[in-house]
């Protein structure tokens, strides 16, 4: 009989992975209020006979995980070191949301969810994690247009936020930087999700995923975030198996 271990390592030899992260690199997008991203080259091999480097980020740098206390003031015991580190591992689902057209700024329905899913002849259900693709990828960028991406996105709609509440599901994901808030040139909305249904309920929130294009319908997300004392988020590494 097999080993649980090498059940796993041949499963994954046969699987594809895609790479979801972003590049933690200097310039890179970030939402307005957050502090960017310092990488300096400490050491260098002509100078100290190694090379090191020296990096400064928040906890909401790039791809990264929300936890309930980044929003929620009266959840300041549910910081990430309140978790285990397989809190976003399951089967995601992902919703192509592009196809709606939806401008900055405006929301998408819980009309058109319905719409998607019974297209899809799927939906997200408990345990899951729905990831939607609003086509924002093209707007990452690190020259001096690096803050559109931040500032300009459409998000969901209060009906929508609350199905997934109440579909119970373990996380949502984006391939945006506010997720399920809208922007239009840095005008915030309301942020359903983080505010009221998602973070308090502790529905964890995985933004700033890219190559969500290359994904099929469905497939099983994992990723690992940093183990921070008190943190209200982490960068993380997200892949996606199928």
């Amino acid at each position: 009989m097999q080993a649980k271990w090498e059940v796993l390592d041949n499963c994954l030899k046969q699987m594809q992975i895609v790479d979801l992260s972003t590049t933690l690199e200097k310039g890179m997008p970030r939402w307005p209020t957050h502090p960017p991203i310092i990488i300096d080259q400490t050491l260098t091999h002509e100078h100290d006979g190694m090379y090191c480097q020296t990096v400064i980020f928040g906890e909401h740098s790039g791809s990264h995980i929300d936890m309930p206390s980044h929003m929620a003031d009266w959840k300041m015991d549910k910081t990430l070191d309140a978790y285990g580190p397989t809190i976003a591992f399951g089967p995601a689902v992902k919703y192509d949301v592009c196809k709606f057209g939806v401008k900055n700024g405006e929301r998408v329905s819980f009309e058109q969810i319905k719409q998607l899913e019974e297209e899809m002849g799927d939906h997200a259900g408990e345990g899951e994690i729905p990831v939607f693709n609003f086509g924002l990828q093209k707007f990452w960028s690190t020259d001096k247009d690096w803050n559109y991406y931040a500032t300009n996105q459409p998000g969901l709609d209060e009906e929508t936020v609350k199905l997934f509440l109440e579909r119970k599901v373990r996380a949502v994901g984006f391939d945006s930087a506010g997720g399920d808030q809208p922007v239009d040139g840095g005008k915030e909305s309301f942020a359903y999700g983080h505010r009221k249904y998602w973070l308090p309920n502790e529905i964890f929130i995985v933004e700033n995923l890219m190559n969500l294009d290359q994904l099929p319908t469905r497939f099983y997300l994992m990723l690992l975030p940093l183990k921070i004392k008190n943190g209200s988020g982490s960068p993380v590494r997200p892949i996606a198996c199928f």
